[in-house]
């Protein structure tokens, strides 16, 4: 009886130990990622002082302010996605510091710290590793999905004409369709074994579940629409460039398919450079390169400091949440 006694409490003392030693290493990475934020904005090949004049200023604040909340409020989708995957429930502003936090961490070099930082919600909710690890990656897969829809949907005739002139990529395509047509032989042939394993994750396809990833969704199919209202806000109103309604259009699903194709583009970090290619071939030459690359300067001058400010708001708020607890727990 002792030993069952002493086993439990020593794998207690070892997961509270791993936990802390957690904690410290995610607030490590968390300094080297202020460092690294801090780093990008002074190597930026910009005069801020052009920036920072009487009419830049409110424009600015719009875009900086609505890109804090909306950083904030990506916590989410995650969060509703971390409870259907827990079946636990997890208050909303415990994920928004994580998640704040976690997503400082993609200025650091690897691009796997953002994603790798999220499971500190594990640590100090005392969730398992594991859901929470395939919450991360069903929301970045479903953020994808959302960036395709509205690329696909704004820009199918450029998608379509892009495709049939570039050889490249059609052979892309086939070497996908051929990888897809391996995938599904080997589904049937293995579908006893494959069926056994899905039984056990069966509650993903409940109607919950699939309500669950719709809302999630829908909400990043809004968030992207929006990033791309922010980014004309800096063509139109910060360098002074006139759009008609067709390249206003072809800006808007422009920027988002930008976004998607740096994101899956592999040794692109943050899809520098090809984001301002992608936007130069959709506009067609209806906007110069100079515009195009000195707006995405700006947006990202302009996020950095908005991923920045969402990060303090996120530490306030658990700052706040945990003085009412230890109140309430006094009480």
């Amino acid at each position: 009886m002792n030993n069952i006694y002493s086993r439990k409490v020593g794998g207690k003392s070892l997961k509270n130990n791993l936990n802390k030693s957690l904690k410290i290493i995610g607030n490590i990475i968390t300094i080297v990622a202020i460092f690294y934020v801090i780093k990008r904005l002074m190597n930026n090949d910009y005069d801020y002082s052009q920036l920072l004049v009487s009419k830049n200023i409110f424009p600015m604040l719009i875009i900086i302010v609505v890109q804090s909340v909306m950083v904030m409020t990506n916590a989410f989708p995650w969060k509703i996605l971390v409870e259907m995957l827990t079946e636990r429930k997890v208050p909303f502003v415990e994920t928004i510091p994580v998640y704040v936090s976690a997503n400082l961490m993609k200025y650091v070099p690897g691009n796997v710290f953002q994603y790798v930082g999220r499971n500190q919600l594990a640590v100090r909710n005392r969730l398992p590793h594991l859901p929470v690890a395939l919450a991360t990656m069903l929301d970045v897969l479903i953020t994808v999905i959302a960036a395709a829809i509205i690329s696909i949907f704004f820009l199918y005739d450029f998608i379509a004409k892009y495709l049939r002139v570039n050889s490249w990529m059609q052979t892309a395509l086939i070497i996908v369709g051929i990888i897809i047509v391996l995938a599904v032989f080997l589904m049937f042939l293995f579908r006893n074994q494959i069926w056994k394993k899905i039984e056990n994750y069966s509650y993903l396809f409940s109607t919950k579940s699939i309500k669950t990833i719709l809302v999630a969704l829908i909400y990043y199919i809004i968030v992207l629409m929006i990033s791309s209202l922010m980014y004309l806000i800096v063509v139109i109103y910060i360098t002074d460039t006139p759009l008609s309604s067709q390249v206003f259009l072809q800006l808007f699903s422009a920027y988002t398919l930008a976004w998607l194709v740096g994101f899956i583009t592999p040794g692109a970090p943050g899809g520098i450079g090809i984001k301002e290619l992608v936007m130069v071939a959709v506009t067609g030459g209806y906007i110069g390169t100079d515009v195009i690359t000195l707006s995405m300067v700006i947006i990202r001058i302009l996020l950095v400091v908005a991923d920045c400010i969402a990060f303090v708001f996120g530490k306030i708020f658990e700052i706040i949440y945990k003085t009412k607890g230890r109140q309430n727990a006094s009480n």
